[in-house]
């Protein structure tokens, strides 16, 4: 009978021993996962039922549990812990999450939401554990680095309001295209591009073709003035045709200024042309073309005079 009490003893003690340790364990700072590129998950969330759950132990007194994060990787993945003082560690690490009451398990920020599940270790007596980010009617979102909404831990946990954490994590977008349509990575926002323009993968804007001098019936496109001599006093006209410009003038020393991509085919009349006159083409492109601005100057002579000096209707002056 001795021998059975004795047993009974060591088998009771033994089975002690194992819950402590079970207990100790879930309480025992957890090994952190490595993780790439990230950014802190920092401040808390409030239970009404557990109290505050640290994201770090960036506060006074919070690091008496061990060196403790949760990160979220440029990939919008969570990793590390987070603490409670009711419950000890809750995991966002995907090998603590596997077997979720339903999928995706993976703690992850993406498009500003987060979605799938943490893991409180200390889960026991019927309790799993379990905290989902967000489903039908709730869900925890990010904004700015700022975040909002709730998540929810059943009968132990209850409603975790999310609102009192915080992230440095910036999203560096990259830009691609579906059909004409630019797509940024980070917020799916679509930008159309309408033609001439056109979708570039890498391009956040709409890319144009580059400005280019279109021909018509026996000009260049390029600013051209015909007659480009005229005797004092006369006029001319100016011709110019810049396909896929935003903008263009032609303006002359004279005054003269005329605004428009097409000169028209019978080109601009000139004021009466009483001296040299130089006359400027200046065209601007659209956003994201290349390049963005063209210019091209044109010089309008005037004819010499030639008079022999003292006959009628000739005013030279040898002496000047």
């Amino acid at each position: 009978m001795h021998t059975h009490r004795t047993s009974f003893t060591a088998l009771a003690i033994f089975s002690v021993g194992i819950a402590l340790a079970l207990a100790i364990a879930a309480f025992a700072t957890p090994r952190a996962g490595a993780v790439g590129e990230s950014a802190p998950l920092e401040g808390y969330a409030w239970s009404d039922t557990i109290g505050w759950i640290s994201f770090d132990c960036a506060g006074p007194d919070e690091c008496d549990q061990g060196d403790y994060q949760i990160m979220i990787a440029s990939d919008g993945a969570l990793t590390g812990y987070a603490w409670s003082d009711s419950i000890g560690w809750i995991s966002a690490n995907p090998a603590d999450l596997s077997g979720c009451p339903s999928a995706p398990c993976e703690a992850l920020l993406d498009d500003g939401e987060l979605t799938g599940w943490l893991k409180a270790l200390s889960a026991a007596d019927g309790w799993d554990g379990w905290i989902s980010l967000s489903g039908s009617g709730y869900g925890v979102t990010e904004s700015n680095g700022t975040f909002d909404g709730y998540a929810w831990g059943s009968d132990v946990v209850g409603w975790v309001d999310f609102s009192y954490a915080h992230t440095t994590l910036t999203c560096e977008p990259t830009y691609s295209c579906s059909g004409q349509n630019i797509v940024n990575s980070c917020t799916g926002a679509t930008t159309a591009c309408v033609s001439p323009a056109y979708c570039s993968a890498g391009s956040a804007v709409c890319l144009y073709p580059p400005m280019d001098f279109e021909e018509f019936g026996d000009f260049s496109g390029h600013l051209q003035i015909v007659p480009g001599i005229v005797r004092s006093g006369d006029t001319t006209r100016v011709y110019w045709n810049v396909e896929n410009a935003d903008n263009c003038t032609v303006t002359g020393s004279n005054g003269d200024s005329w605004s428009g991509n097409f000169s028209g085919t019978s080109g601009q009349a000139t004021s009466p042309i009483l001296q040299s006159t130089t006359y400027t083409l200046q065209c601007t492109a659209p956003d994201g073309s290349v390049p963005a601005s063209l210019s091209e100057d044109v010089n309008v002579i005037i004819v010499p005079v030639f008079c022999e000096v003292g006959a009628p209707g000739c005013d030279i002056n040898p002496s000047q």
